[in-house]
């Protein structure tokens, strides 16, 4: 069964038929994360909890800082350091030694690389967008006609749509789904082909003085469906 907030979440971001909609879509639950938990959600206890134990990720701080919220942000990373010191150091020596155990030294900062609340949440988020896609697809003929629409899938979210489909579509199903994939991926790739092949002939002195016609952008558009 479809849950309604994805499923309207998702319409929106096929109806602009513009980019990858998954990209789309996941940088707009990505924003609405961000703010929740440097809002409200600062200091309710289970997130607090959950953020002082995972902390974040390298692009994930670069995202919350770049978020201009300094204090909720300060506030979270005062009490995650306070637990990676018990973590790191108490916990891997004698109490007050300053020669922790070497091998539970390296465990505790592998187990710590590993995790980030916010690709925690970003991941609970995707399967759940891609539980209910194919949901869409599977039973609202109008969705399948605005999937057909869509401009291109960056390869990232192609190959997990294409993971997505063998898991919630039958055999049938996940064929026509595929073929509409792939189809409207080669458009795309020829398109972007034609225009990458326009940009280069420009720099020549022969074609200098026509129209750009869509190739000005192409390497940057090429570089997105690529990423």
């Amino acid at each position: 069964m479809a849950e309604k907030i994805y499923s309207i979440k998702i319409k929106e971001a096929f109806s602009a038929k513009k980019g990858c909609p998954i990209c789309a879509l996941r940088a707009q639950l990505e924003q609405d994360e961000t703010e929740r938990i440097l809002g409200a959600s600062m200091m309710e206890p289970d997130i607090r909890k959950e953020t002082n134990r995972k902390g974040f990720c390298k692009n994930h701080l670069q995202t919350l800082f770049a978020a201009g919220n300094k204090l909720p942000l300060a506030l979270m990373l005062s009490t995650h350091l306070a637990e990676a010191e018990e973590r790191l150091f108490k916990k891997t020596a004698a109490p007050f030694s300053k020669n922790p155990d070497p091998k539970k030294l390296k465990e505790a900062y592998s187990t710590a690389r590993k995790s980030c609340y916010l690709c925690s949440r970003m991941g609970e988020f995707m399967n759940r967008v891609l539980d209910n896609l194919c949901y869409l697809y599977q039973t609202d003929r109008d969705f399948q006609k605005l999937f057909e629409e869509q401009e291109y899938f960056c390869e990232t979210h192609s190959l997990r749509l294409l993971d997505a489909s063998e898991k919630y579509l039958g055999k049938k199903e996940r064929a026509a789904f595929s073929a509409a994939l792939a189809e409207i991926n080669r458009r795309y790739i020829q398109k972007l082909q034609e225009d990458l092949d326009w940009f280069c002939k420009k720099f020549d002195y022969r074609y200098e003085k026509e129209d750009w016609k869509d190739a000005k952008d192409a390497p940057e558009r090429a570089t997105r469906y690529l990423s």
